[in-house]
């Protein structure tokens, strides 16, 4: 199984990974990570991208691209299905994935769309930080650590805020989805199942739904 998160920033697709990881062993490919792993690599690839990034801007296509299959090459004999977080964001990124995909004989198979308002990304945005050890991700709106200032995964007590969660990058991040990666969705539209989902629910209440939606989606391939 091959599947896309899809959604907004902030529509809580790396959360939904994490827990998909947890429970069906898919191999997690997050463009946000790889990005910010290049960052705090101190290439110049990363030098380029934070300063792209900061400003609220999304890395080119070649950029992106290069990152991912670097990733994806290295893990395909090993995984039994991904999930993309945050890829494709472009059209162009998703006939690159197809034809990644077509080169080891699979395909996208589903796309989960989480759908959430703008005020509500916002407010999480501006709400999370993250645990540096494990990489958990918290909000103080939403849900912070059981034990404050410890994290519930691996009680580490560090965290950090991401550089580019500011209001005015989160404005231009949500202008940039809208014009170049909700194309994306439509592209897919008569060759792929789309699933949506409400994404203003709780996580769990999220989780169990896209849980429910890839177990039928799957009994339903097997009696094909």
């Amino acid at each position: 199984m091959n599947i896309i998160l899809f959604g907004a920033p902030g529509a809580g697709k790396g959360t939904q990974a994490k827990h998909l990881v947890d429970t069906f062993s898919y191999k997690q490919i997050s463009t946000g990570d790889l990005v910010r792993a290049e960052v705090a690599s101190g290439s110049s690839t990363g030098q380029l991208i934070k300063e792209i990034v900061d400003g609220g801007s999304f890395p080119s296509d070649d950029i992106i691209v290069g990152l991912l299959e670097r990733v994806y090459d290295a893990s395909v004999t090993t995984a039994s299905g991904y999930i993309f977080d945050g890829f494709p964001r472009t059209t162009n990124q998703a006939q690159v994935l197809e034809r990644m995909l077509a080169q080891k004989g699979q395909k996208v198979d589903l796309i989960i769309r989480l759908v959430v308002d703008d005020d509500v990304v916002k407010k999480r945005i501006l709400g999370r930080y993250s645990c540096k050890g494990c990489g958990a991700i918290y909000n103080k709106h939403f849900h912070m650590t059981q034990k404050e200032g410890v994290c519930d995964q691996c009680q580490g007590t560090d965290f950090e805020i991401r550089s580019d969660d500011t209001e005015k990058a989160i404005q231009t991040r949500l202008e940039t989805y809208r014009s170049m990666t909700e194309p994306v969705l439509q592209y897919f539209q008569d060759k792929t199942k789309v699933l949506t989902v409400d994404g203003a629910q709780t996580v769990q209440e999220i989780f169990a739904e896209i849980k429910d939606d890839i177990e039928s989606y799957e009994r339903n391939k097997q009696a094909i």
